[in-house]
Formats: structure tokens, sequence, C-alpha cells
């Protein structure tokens, strides 16, 4: 049935709603498919493989149930391998929110070579991380490395630092490597945050006489928070995927002390053989994502929800 229309106008025929949506939905099915079978397949596939003792040489696969799960906290000390995890990602990523949300204002302002600058950011970024990792290495080596020299040639040390020896440096190394990679991609979503404020409401408190201080923290953070979980889920994503650095620079020494989730995973079924085990331990560090993702996404929405308030 057509749709009223004022005098002297033709009837104008009623949209189906529905069809515009089907349309689309066939359009994106493609996408879709792939999307569930690269993830959530393969996800289950890897749940499934993890109640098995797979033989890789011919001997089948044999049921075990959770006993990978528990061989893999009582055997190979996956709680320690989690909190070295979660430790790793907790101080790498809040360094690389803090430089990133320091370079991200810089950039802001107008100045001679901005732009050559934005482009010297991106290399660190655009970069292989075990290109990277290997690089740092070299960096850090306590005999050749141009640290350990300019270090002595300064006065900062009497003698090389051995870095990838000890388990504090070999830290200091890893969290480095990681900031230095990352940090451009926080402080580009972070600048296109602060390009993205609206002028007027920046203008209209500093002609109240609000100070810097306090536009950036009553208006500028506030308006920046979606930005800044952005910044912060997708590194903690990233950086719990962390594997090839660590397997470059330190391979999880000295000791087992940089043994990390994801190390373990590559030793047990690259190395080992351990096709259920290895997956157990990747299922482990799944959940552990999927919990800490929706948590961190609720408590910067409940401090923006506060600054809205309190604004």
């Amino acid at each position: 049935m057509a749709a009223p229309s004022p005098a002297g106008l033709p009837a104008r025929p009623r949209r189906n709603p529905f069809r515009g949506s089907t349309e689309g939905w066939l359009l994106t099915l493609p996408a879709l498919a792939v999307l569930v079978a690269m993830t959530l397949v393969a996800g289950l596939y890897v749940f499934y493989i993890s109640l098995y003792h797979v033989d890789n040489f011919g001997g089948g696969s044999t049921f075990v149930g959770l006993r990978n799960y528990t061989d893999a906290f009582r055997t190979y000390h996956l709680l320690g391998d989690l909190i070295r995890t979660i430790g790793f990602v907790v101080v790498a990523v809040l360094l690389e929110l803090l430089i990133g949300g320091f370079l991200a204002f810089q950039l802001a302002k107008r100045f001679r070579g901005n732009g050559f600058v934005g482009i010297l950011m991106l290399i660190p970024f655009a970069m292989t991380p075990a290109v990277s990792a290997m690089i740092f290495r070299i960096l850090l080596d306590p005999s050749s490395g141009w640290v350990d020299h300019y270090m002595q040639s300064w006065g900062l040390t009497s003698q090389p630092i051995q870095w990838l020896s000890n388990a504090p440096m070999a830290w200091i190394g890893l969290i480095a490597l990681d900031v230095w990679s990352w940090t451009p991609f926080v402080a580009l979503i972070l600048l296109a945050g602060i390009q993205s404020l609206p002028r007027e409401v920046l203008e209209a408190s500093a002609m109240d006489g609000a100070s810097s201080w306090k536009q950036l923290r009553y208006i500028t953070l506030p308006l920046l928070t979606p930005f800044i979980a952005i910044a912060g889920v997708l590194r903690t994503i990233q950086a719990f995927k962390t594997v090839d650095s660590f397997l470059v620079l330190t391979n999880g020494g000295p000791g087992e002390s940089t043994t990390v989730a994801n190390l373990s995973v590559y030793r047990l079924v690259v190395q080992n053989f351990d096709i259920g085990l290895g997956a157990a331990v990747a299922v482990v560090v799944l959940v552990v994502l999927l919990v800490l993702t929706p948590l961190l996404m609720r408590i910067v929405g409940r401090y923006a929800e506060h600054e809205r308030g309190a604004s």
C-alpha cells in the first residue's frame, strides 16, 4: 500500500526496510565466512586438540581430557609465564600510552618539519618485529654494541653491561624494544583524536580563564578517552601475542626469567612437538585475554562517564 502523499503529488511507494539489510548481509557473507573460519572454527579446533595427546610420528591421537591443562600448570609452570606476560603487557602498554600521548601532543602543534618527524616515527612501526629484535640484539652486545660503547664514553658506566645475561637488564631491553616499535602506533591514534577535538570548546575555556593544565585535565583527556581506550585495547591484545622479540632477543633467558606464555607455546609445538599441550597453553592465554579486554574496556568506560559527570 502506498504511503499517503500531499495533494497534487504522486504517491510514493513504501520502501521495504529489510531489502537493503538483506542485500548487505549477502554482500558481506563471504568476508563473514572467512572470519568465522579463521577465528571461531580455528579456536574450537585448538580447544579440541588440547584435549588430546597427539603423536606426530604415526601413533594417532589419544584422548586425555584436561590432563594437558594440569600438566601445563604443574610441569611447565604456566602460572609463572602468565604472570610475566601480564607484567610485560602492563608496563609496556602504559609506557607506550604515556610516551605516545606526549608525542601526539607535540605533533599536533604546527611547526616546521612536522611532516618529516611524522614519517620518521613510522619507521619503527613499519619494521618487522624480528628484524627490530635483531637490531636491538646487536646494539645491546656488550663487546661491540653501541649502547655500552656510548655509555662508557659518557662516563655512565665503567664496564660493559651484560644486558641479555642479567634478568632485570634483559627485561629493560625487551620493554624498550616493544616501546620503540609500538609507540608510533599509539601516537598516531591519539594524534587523530587530538585533531578531532572541537576547537570552539577549547577556545571558550581559554576565554573563561582556564589554564593549560585545566584544559588538559577537564576537557582534552575526557574527550580523548575513546581514543585512549582504542589504543590501549589494541596494544594489550598485540602485546599478549608478542613472541618473536622474546625469541630473537633472549629466547626466554637467562634461565626462564623472560619466558612468556606464547614463547612456551612455540617451544611446546615447534621444538617439543607436543601439540596437545601447546594448544592447552594457547587456550589458557586466549581465556585470559578474553577476560582482561572487556575488563579494561569497562574501566576506561567508567572513567569516561565519571569525567563527563564531573565536567
